[in-house]
């Protein structure tokens, strides 16, 4: 007996819970520090551009198929696809990927909770500089009851909130995270401002120097833009499978664009105003958040809630995002084999945690273990968001584009958009006008996925792989 597919409750739920999957470590963790590394404002704009000209068309593509075969990964690609194994495949290599990365994300995302308790304790206030706190950093991955500890209590919220289903459970705790997240990212960005009275943290992050941008800036900005809207790893395919069949895929894919673009900019203020107010280096790489944010927070009037409501507002979009991973691989099981939500949930919980011990331990008594020069965090990274996100990509963009007839694309494309509600503040973007005079209906959308994002991915993806 087949079970009664969920479906979302309103268009905001939909637009909270898909910006919430796309708002994730990538926006607040990775986008600053290789903002920074790239020199700042030069490559904001660019990454800007790609999020307006590949990834956001790459966003709607996804979100239609999901909606169009109304089903996970692996049904809608075989749905939309018209059942040729090729498109299924992918549908399988996204259900995939969102195991992989929820195993290591999750590791990660401890990291994050555990780091609101370190705050509150006050062990930032002994931080003189980041060497200290890098230290301490060191000393918390070292010790395996600490990072395989927080890394359960993490995945157990996860499980929590996707067993309670679509519209009470991911619906419902993103309409409530959602704006607690803005609101203490806003917070910050003005503590930030505040704080940085030289305007040197602004300066760097709006002033472009356009000296500073290489070929390899460009291709990390593509691959930023396309990363951090979580493409390719059957998240929005799956929350898009929940739309109604005559729901906007238009205005909804850019209202998630949109959100999911200003975190990242207001990620970057709220960090770098504090970075440079403290006189610290923007370059720091990877460890930015964990071991040099630390040492800024002890300088700070008021750190220590300054560092709980970081780490706190980092918690956030790390749930948001592993939610919506879960829901990937859970609505497989639903769907296709009918199974219920409740025991697949608990189970795809428990053996997603237990992967991902062998990456919490790479940081400390496995961090010897290497496979080609990585660890096992490193290695699940690499193939992941290297190999697996731009193949997700660019079968979407080669299924949209070159597979189905163009007129059944944009008329698919198109549903939805005669339902404008004037009161609601994207009535615009889901107009006719909007699609007619900004998109020439659909024409320019479908020219995009079929010429420029297969390029545009393939140069990303062999630039990942170091082939270019």
């Amino acid at each position: 007996m087949s079970v009664q597919r969920e479906q979302w409750g309103s268009r905001i739920g939909f637009v909270l819970a898909a910006a919430g999957g796309a708002i994730g470590l990538g926006n607040i963790w990775k986008f600053p520090y290789v903002a920074g590394q790239n020199g700042g404002a030069a490559f904001i704009l660019i990454y800007l551009a790609a999020s307006l000209l590949i990834a956001f068309p790459i966003l709607i593509g996804e979100i239609f198929i999901g909606r169009k075969g109304q089903r996970n990964p692996v049904g809608s690609f075989r749905i939309v696809g018209q059942n040729r194994s090729i498109w299924t495949s992918f549908g399988y290599l996204g259900v995939l990927t969102g195991f992989i990365i929820l195993s290591y994300y999750n590791v990660v995302a401890g990291w994050s909770l555990g780091y609101i308790i370190e705050a509150l304790r006050g062990v930032f206030s002994g931080f003189e500089d980041p060497l200290m706190a890098g230290f301490h950093y060191e000393l918390l991955m070292a010790n395996p009851k600490w990072i395989i500890g927080w890394q359960a209590i993490f995945a157990a919220i996860s499980v929590t909130v996707v067993y309670a289903g679509v519209q009470n459970g991911i619906e419902k705790y993103s309409k409530i995270l959602m704006p607690l997240f803005l609101m203490i990212l806003l917070f910050l960005v003005v503590w930030g401002i505040i704080l940085d009275s030289e305007g040197k943290g602004l300066a760097f992050l709006f002033k472009p120097d356009w000296s500073v941008v290489k070929g390899k800036t460009i291709l990390e900005a593509l691959g930023q833009a396309f990363f951090s809207l979580s493409l390719g790893m059957g998240a929005m395919l799956t929350y898009g499978s929940y739309l109604k069949s005559d729901d906007n895929i238009l205005s909804s894919a850019l209202m998630v664009a949109i959100l999911d673009v200003l975190i990242a900019i207001l990620a970057g203020i709220a960090i770098f105003t504090a970075v440079f107010a403290m006189g610290l280096s923007p370059d720091s790489g990877p460890g930015l958040v964990f071991k040099v944010l630390p040492a800024v927070f002890a300088k700070l009037p008021g750190g220590t809630l300054f560092g709980v409501l970081f780490f706190l507002l980092l918690t956030i979009a790390a749930v948001t995002s592993a939610i919506s991973l879960l829901e990937v691989i859970s609505s497989y099981f639903v769907d296709e084999k009918n199974y219920t939500r409740h025991k697949v949930v608990v189970i795809v919980g428990i053996i997603t945690f237990f992967l991902g011990i062998p990456s919490a331990l790479s940081f400390g008594y496995w961090k010897n273990v290497t496979f080609f020069g990585l660890n096992f965090f490193g290695m699940l990274d690499y193939v992941s968001a290297n190999i697996m996100l731009p193949l997700g990509g660019l079968a979407i963009a080669i299924l949209l584009g070159w597979q189905l007839k163009k007129n059944d694309v944009i008329t698919e494309l198109r549903k939805g958009a005669e339902n404008i509600v004037d009161a609601s503040p994207w009535s615009l973007l889901s107009s006719k006008v909007y699609l007619s005079q900004r998109f020439n209906n659909g024409l320019i959308w479908h020219w995009i996925i079929r010429y420029v994002a297969p390029v545009v991915i393939l140069l990303v993806f062999l630039y990942s792989l170091g082939l270019i």
